[in-house]
């Protein structure tokens, strides 16, 4: 049964339009409904704006400019025409539905573009290369323009360019597939975490509903989403939580990484689900000799060694390997460690519903320690308060962060931050917060963004709602770089997911995190921080490039650490 991309369209213009939750979800819901299941996966990936999963790394390689260019071409207006327009009105999926409203060059015997057709134009983009490359990916783009309607024609563009601007990100479609097939939203979401892929999710919903979805499962080549760990008081507590016992692993400084071995094949992803295997090309012959099995996927921290010493180095180090280019001289002058600590699939058997000591077991039989390249994540089980602090102390001696404990009949909840798996560092919790809105700087801070407006994340609502101004901690060069970073994700009014009453003097989309410091939480009236909390004295750390804004702190978070630190405040009097 064939799609056309009329009908997508149409629905992305009222998405557009409405700012309303329920609304939007009743209008994917909708759109589901009426998708042919061979379409779904198709479908589905359009609307997150793209036509592969996240975390298949590939990009159009079209820029704006090239976009102007077959704008120009499919409306028949010159491009100077297009470039006019585009200053007038700011975003060129418009443009070119205005354009192409008023189209002079009148196209005889062209065929209505199917959802196919449009989806298999723009995935072939990445796959035009060699010479003469851009020219052909603009006439490949021209023809799909040429071919469309005004308002398909606006959306094309939108995607080619990465923005599609209809409010619909990963975590809306959870209730919109669970209301169109009528299924759980839970077995939907723990489906997406075993696959983080919403096209398979969606498929497997409208082919077979909830029995569907049970038949999803881990498979390697496709990220899984870690299991997170809950913060701690002091030991006392983990001992309390954990019935007086406990694996107590090393809490290492790093990228946390899922590394999937397939034949001689290896991937691997980010806890953001990115793909980071050409980042890392010096693991990839130690990560095959260490995993034993033909296929499997595990669990671990990438950290950067000193190349003097051999001992960890801080977190920004390893984050100096994460390019494009240049990565054979990054290679040599920051060498990594993969360490390892779960064990998620062997050889087609899943083991996330296995407890945490079979997993341990499993993993001890099927690595093989590679010296200063792979190894095993130290491990202790221990009951007693003194040795949990020696071996606390003796982490924190050799470079490490502290400790997680873990408890030990736990299974591998993927996507989940629960009380199974503890964080026990010697310090403060940061916070890690959305960057929502900006204020300029004045003085020698003139120019560039001086302070920001960061935001918890509620998870009732998956709203975000401000918790503080930020203004201290940066380096100058700080502030040139994040200046650079916020421009681009710049918007012209508060984000539909952001509840903020702070005025700034820009805005910008809620994707990137920062981990802040901070003195105290406190209070906040409602009319300064939607939240309902502030912090006192807050401190920029660092870019949290391994965090999704999904991931971020919550506010009920922020109101549980609130609570602790006015117990302890109560002890200390």
């Amino acid at each position: 049964m064939v799609m056309y991309y009329l009908t997508l369209a149409e629905a992305f213009e009222r998405l557009e339009k409405t700012p309303s939750y329920l609304e939007k979800n009743s209008i994917i819901a909708e759109l589901l409904r009426q998708t042919p299941p061979e379409e779904i996966e198709r479908v589905v990936l359009l609307l997150l704006g793209r036509t592969t999963p996240a975390y298949v790394s590939q990009e159009t390689g079209v820029g704006l400019a090239q976009l102007k260019k077959a704008v120009a071409n499919a409306s028949g207006y010159s491009l100077s025409e297009v470039e006019r327009l585009m200053r007038e009105i700011g975003d060129l999926g418009e443009v070119a539905r205005k354009l192409m409203e008023k189209k002079k060059q009148v196209t005889l015997f062209t065929e209505r573009l199917t959802v196919k057709r449009v989806f298999e134009g723009i995935r072939r983009l990445p796959e035009i290369t060699g010479e003469g490359s851009v020219d052909r990916k603009i006439i490949a783009i021209s023809e799909l323009l040429t071919s469309s309607q005004p308002l398909e024609a606006k959306f094309i563009v939108r995607t080619v360019l990465g923005d599609l601007r209809i409010g619909v990100a990963e975590g809306r479609l959870r209730d919109a597939i669970a209301a169109a097939f009528k299924v759980d939203p839970e077995e939907v979401e723990h489906a997406y975490m075993l696959t983080t892929d919403y096209s398979l999710v969606a498929r497997a919903a409208a082919e077979g509903g909830a029995k569907g979805l049970r038949q999803l499962g881990v498979m390697v080549g496709h990220p899984v989403s870690p299991m997170l760990a809950q913060r701690a008081e002091d030991i006392a507590e983990i001992l309390e939580r954990m019935k007086g016992k406990a694996a107590f692993e090393i809490k290492l400084d790093g990228i946390r990484i899922q590394a999937h071995k397939d034949g001689e094949k290896i991937y691997l992803f980010t806890r953001r689900m990115e793909d980071y295997t050409s980042m890392f090309p010096d693991l990839i012959p130690p990560l095959r000799q260490a995993l034993k099995p033909r296929q499997v996927i595990v669990d671990g921290e990438l950290v950067a060694l000193d190349k003097k010493t051999g001992k960890p180095m801080p977190f920004q180090e390893v984050l100096k390997r994460r390019r494009k280019y240049g990565v054979e001289e990054s290679a040599e002058a920051i060498p990594v460690e993969f360490n390892i600590f779960d064990v998620l699939l062997v050889d087609g058997k899943a083991m996330l519903d296995e407890p945490y000591v079979k997993r341990r077991e499993t993993l001890e039989k099927i690595v093989e320690e590679v010296e200063g390249r792979v190894k095993l994540v130290e491990q202790r089980v221990l009951s007693d308060a003194e040795k949990i602090k020696e071996f606390s102390d003796y982490a924190i001696k050799i470079g490490h962060e502290g400790l997680v404990a873990k408890e030990l009949n736990s299974t591998y909840r993927a996507g989940r931050r629960e009380f199974l798996w503890l964080k026990l560092k010697p310090v403060l919790e940061t916070l890690d917060l959305v960057v929502v809105g900006g204020l300029y700087g004045k003085g020698k801070r003139a120019g560039v963004f001086g302070s920001y407006v960061l935001a918890a994340r509620d998870a009732e609502t998956g709203k975000f709602k401000t918790v503080t101004k930020c203004g201290s901690g940066y380096t100058d060069e700080d502030l040139v770089e994040l200046t650079k970073m916020f421009k681009k994700l710049q918007i012209r009014e508060p984000h539909e997911d952001v509840e903020i009453e702070i005025d700034c003097d820009a805005y910008f989309k809620p994707e990137v995190v920062f981990e802040t410091a901070y003195e105290e939480i406190q209070v906040s009236p409602a009319e300064k921080h939607t939240s309902g909390m502030g912090l006192r004295f807050p401190r920029f750390i660092r870019v949290r490039e391994d965090r999704r804004p999904e991931e971020a702190t919550t506010v009920q978070e922020i109101e549980e650490l609130f609570e602790l630190q006015e117990r302890r405040k109560g002890k200390r009097a």
